[in-house]
């Protein structure tokens, strides 16, 4: 079989992370069958090491007027060309025009929990756009021949919300990726780590999206010092330095005098995280809603306790596997770092907890497994 996977979608972030293991798994399990890649200017996907059955068919601009005209119309022309039987969208929007199957893999959880108001904090105008965006991926979403959810819980809400077919409509769980399994680490990101200050590190390992909540990381450490006299906090976060948003972060802990406790070490190689995680004591996710995340997987696998936000989506996720906090209730969160500090067995059993969850989840093999045979068995 000849299958085109549509990696268009996937230019930073957790996403290209799922893409490269995906390519990993091919070379090792996907042999039966040609795979094409379709991929965006100036990512990973451009210079990874292609082999005799994985191709990159295709590398298209950055550019949103040439992203629409090939998913609408010049996508016939390379599917023809290919004799492709199958589109498979990694996480995105299947592409219209395509007459193969379209199967899609959706990590866009705000549309299956429409009482969070996900777009909030936006500006207006952004906020707008973003809800039309929504629509548009919606509507996309609905076009494919199969659609592909991370949990189980944003399955069951997909079919009812929107009325799917539920032999259309599949979940495959999250991994650890393969490549942050098998990791090589340099001596520059060494050097990195050994310059975190001293503390109880808590990491929160992502780029700025609104829905992280990143912003709430002082208002939790000026919580910590007043309310409960913990000064050694130290929140380690990883944007670039030139983001106005973590300059407004760092004003934001200068005006509650808590700059000490907030540690910008920068983008961080994915390849290269687990020595990160080793060197913190606890990972946070203070989000309002995600898909799935890949600091979760990754906080159980490396051994950290997990702070997550206390709402439905990270529940079913996370079941025992983790210490919640009220969202957005800066000192509810203070609280719960104060307890994993002071007390032993929560940190331990929480730990614990995890490493019986982590097993109910795929590995890389299985997970790349089961995609492969929804794709297989898509075609008469």
């Amino acid at each position: 079989m000849n299958i085109i996977l549509n990696f268009i979608p996937l230019k930073s972030g957790g996403g290209t992370q799922v893409g490269l293991d995906f390519l990993s798994q091919i070379n090792k399990f996907g042999s039966k069958h040609n795979w094409y890649v379709v991929t965006t200017k100036n990512t990973v996907f451009t210079e990874y090491r292609y082999s005799d059955n994985l191709h990159l068919a295709k590398v298209i601009p950055d550019n949103i007027l040439y992203r629409i005209l090939f998913e609408n119309l010049f996508c016939k022309l390379l599917i023809n060309k290919l004799n492709a039987s199958v589109v498979y969208t990694q996480f995105g929007p299947m592409w219209p025009g395509s007459q193969a199957i379209n199967i899609s893999g959706c990590a866009y959880s705000n549309l299956m929990y429409p009482e969070l108001n996900f777009w909030e904090k936006l500006p207006y105008l952004a906020r707008i756009k973003s809800k039309i965006i929504d629509r548009l991926r919606l509507h996309r979403m609905l076009l494919s021949d199969i659609t592909i959810f991370e949990t189980k819980d944003i399955e069951k809400r997909a079919i009812t919300l929107f009325s799917l077919d539920p032999s259309r409509v599949f979940h495959v769980s999250p991994s650890t990726s393969s490549t942050f399994i098998d990791q090589h680490v340099s001596t520059e990101s060494i050097c990195r780590i050994k310059q975190i200050p001293n503390g109880f590190r808590v990491l929160l390992l992502s780029n700025y999206r609104v829905q992280k909540n990143i912003d709430s990381l002082p208002h939790i450490a000026h919580q910590l010092i007043h309310n409960y006299h913990i000064k050694n906090v130290i929140f380690i976060i990883t944007l670039k330095n030139n983001d106005k948003r973590l300059h407004h972060i760092l004003q934001l802990a200068e005006s509650l005098h808590v700059s000490h406790c907030i540690y910008n070490i920068g983008p961080f190689p994915y390849r290269e995280c687990t020595p990160l995680y080793n060197a913190c004591d606890a990972v946070i996710l203070p989000s309002l809603l995600e898909s799935f995340s890949n600091t979760i997987i990754e906080a159980w696998h490396m051994q950290k306790p997990l702070l997550i936000s206390d709402l439905e989506w990270a529940r079913s996720i996370c079941e025992n596997g983790a210490v919640y906090f009220t969202y957005e209730d800066y000192d509810h969160c203070a609280l719960q770092i104060s307890k994993l500090i002071t007390n032993n067995e929560l940190y331990y059993n929480t730990v614990q907890n995890a490493n019986l969850i982590i097993k109910k989840y795929s590995t890389p093999k299985t997970r790349f497994l089961s995609y492969l045979k929804i794709i297989e068995n898509s075609t008469p």
